[in-house]
């Protein structure tokens, strides 16, 4: 079978061009009988030098789903391209800025400060350093800043409730947003601060906080295997399986050696947990970045974005609520859409559960599942009588690779394991009674090396 994942990591940063171009061809729903014309207005929310000196303006696009729309939630939406290319007019973005509006939600597409020396004459391959592509991430997040400052200062004006913005980001763009759960001036290196200047008090002299509702990714992902959560927001998120440009666990950013690595939620999820950080993860399995399927084979599969478009209203109106809950939810079960062919990888076993060969009794389950080294694994179980439990790890070719008991007692429903108990790679973990019968079995995956 064709291997999809192959194929668009050789053209991993193209495939977002083809999502941005192919996805406003779909035809897409909304929740709404009614649909709102948005109206629009342009304003500009700061200024700062691009990469090469030059002072530019940094303008945004407002759209409301009426003109004296007030004290609406907000949604700023941000593009792809790698910090190279794109800009606010981006037909994709439109998608996602009109399901805002008929759901009134106010919408602002900004652009921002993108590109070094080549960026626009070279493929991203053949112009980037690690320094220069970290770079033009900082200049993002710092205008990503400016603009929350803006719209709060001028919340009014702008008809929004400033306690009610939304950040949401596509491909780099959801790296962008992200951000603002682990990066601040602490964690950046000094030099890149003495070239390029704080994250704050730059681009506008507002003095606002930066503080958001929630944050909305889609396809994105963390810089960092090792971050320190330094703000707690809720969190949407939108990843998948077969994704070549953003590995659902880690790789280089659009198989490119000259970027810098990149870790999906395979890993980054196992962050907030460790942090308390509230999220909701949708894995689309067997999509690449682009969401092609046999029906929008050139990407922007239609089903997919209704979807991604639902939840983010369900969202935001569960975080006004004070109803957002967490977890982990297979969001390709509930469309009817063939992702465009297959891969076989550890996300497909354990996210998607093709393969997968857990059996048995309803009250034992392994979490986390992969294993993250950050993290003790435990056997969460309820069983119905005293006895002594034995815990066998083997490789699929059948070889033990430990074995130990367990006296369980009914009044505990937590067996702690040793991340040393598995080995590297797929496991598979039984768990008998003491007549020797599986309780439970089911593949377990050891990934702690990054």
């Amino acid at each position: 079978m064709h291997n999809l994942k192959t194929l668009f990591r050789q053209s991993s940063f193209i495939a977002l061009i083809v999502l941005t171009v192919s996805i406003h061809a779909q035809p897409y729903t909304s929740n709404r009988e009614t649909q709102i014309t948005a109206v629009k207005s342009t304003f500009t929310y700061g200024n700062n030098k691009d990469y090469s000196g030059q002072a530019i303006d940094l303008k945004a696009d407002l759209f409301k789903p009426a003109l004296f729309s007030n004290n609406l939630p907000m949604v700023i939406i941000y593009h792809g391209g790698g910090y190279a290319s794109g800009d606010r007019n981006l037909a994709v973005l439109k998608v996602f800025s009109e399901y805002l509006t008929a759901n009134n939600i106010s919408a602002v597409l900004p652009d921002f400060r993108q590109g070094w020396y080549e960026s626009s004459t070279k493929p991203l391959c053949e112009s980037v350093t690690p320094e220069k592509f970290e770079d033009a991430a900082h200049r993002a997040y710092q205008d990503n800043r400016a603009l929350i400052r803006y719209c709060k200062a001028n919340a009014t004006a702008l008809g929004i409730d400033s306690n009610k913005i939304y950040l949401m980001g596509i491909s780099s763009g959801g790296f962008l947003v992200l951000h603002h759960l682990y990066v601040n001036d602490a964690s950046i290196d000094a030099d890149r601060i003495a070239r390029l200047g704080k994250l704050d008090n730059q681009s506008n002299t507002y003095t606002n906080s930066t503080d958001v509702a929630g944050i909305i990714s889609i396809v994105g992902g963390f810089y960092k295997n090792d971050a320190a959560i330094v703000k707690n927001y809720p969190t949407l998120l939108f990843n998948n399986s077969c994704d070549g440009a953003v590995d659902f666990y880690n790789g280089w950013l659009g198989n490119c050696s000259n970027t810098i690595r990149s870790y999906g939620p395979g890993i980054f999820t196992k962050t907030l947990e460790q942090y308390n950080s509230p999220y909701s993860l949708h894995v689309f399995c067997g999509f690449n970045h682009g969401f092609n399927s046999l029906t929008a084979p050139q990407g922007g599969d239609a089903e997919a974005i209704n979807y991604v478009n639902r939840k983010t209203v369900e969202f935001i109106k569960s975080v006004s609520q004070n109803t957002f809950t967490s977890g982990t939810h297979i969001a390709s079960d509930s469309i009817t859409s063939t992702s465009l062919g297959d891969c076989n990888n550890f996300e497909t076993f354990y996210w998607c559960k093709e393969d997968s060969i857990e059996i048995g009794n309803n009250y034992i389950s392994l979490t986390p599942n992969p294993i993250s080294c950050l993290l003790q694994p435990k056997l969460n179980i309820r069983h119905p009588i005293d006895e002594t439990l034995v815990l066998e790890v083997i490789d699929e070719s059948g070889k033990l690779i430990s074995q130990q008991k367990a006296e369980y007692k009914t009044s505990q429903n937590i067996i702690y394991l040793q991340v040393t108990d598995f080995s590297i790679g797929v496991n598979i973990l039984l768990v008998k009674n003491s007549q020797g019968n599986i309780l439970y079995k089911t593949k377990v995956v050891r990934y702690c090396e990054f």
